[in-house]
């Protein structure tokens, strides 16, 4: 009966604990950092309740917000988000405004590593910055020993288009690395002797 009964408390506060990687911020938790496409924020200007705005950005990236319209937030930090609300509503509208923009939950975003990593899998693209192909492969470890390095495939979502790409061309300085986006698939093939 006590087995049973430390069991169930067990299974009972394991759900209250977030998990490590979890896609969203704690309910009544805010975080600042870059906003991505479809996250939740709140955007509250100092003595103006009625223009506090809460929702979730629509695929394009924007928020509409009372007075001012849609406003892209996509990309911005939460500090740039706020200056430009600042001046939008400074432009007519409301005499020095004092905005504070907070996220409130976030999308998760990732990209996935396939082939001849030393941890091939799904990682996290971290929220407060963004994420380059060479950190995203230390991230799984590293390439194998029989990689092919010089033929590695960047597949985006948005187009399904294909990049070849030269990872020693990268890490000798002769290329420019890439910033991954959510949802990029990266292939790192065998090498054929």
């Amino acid at each position: 009966m006590i087995s049973k009964l430390l069991f169930f408390i067990t299974v009972l506060f394991a759900g209250m604990i977030p998990l490590p990687g979890s896609a969203q911020v704690a309910q009544g938790e805010r975080s600042s950092g870059v906003i991505s496409r479809m996250d939740t924020v709140e955007i509250r200007v100092f003595r103006e309740d009625e223009l506090t705005t809460r929702g979730q950005l629509s695929g394009d990236g924007t928020l509409t917000m009372p007075l001012i319209g849609a406003v892209r937030l996509e990309g911005l930090t939460t500090d740039q988000a706020a200056a430009a609300i600042s001046r939008k509503l400074a432009d007519g509208y409301l005499v020095k405004p004092e905005v504070s923009v907070s996220i409130e939950a976030r999308i998760r975003r990732t990209v996935t590593i396939l082939g001849q990593a030393q941890r091939p899998g799904v990682f996290e693209i971290p929220a407060h910055r963004q994420l380059t192909l060479v950190e995203a492969i230390g991230m799984a470890g590293g390439v194998t020993r029989i990689a092919n390095a010089k033929k590695i495939s960047l597949k985006r979502v948005a187009g399904g288009k294909i990049e070849i790409i030269n990872l020693n061309d990268i890490t000798t300085g002769k290329g420019s690395d890439i910033l991954l986006r959510d949802g990029d698939v990266i292939q790192i093939p065998e090498s054929i002797f």
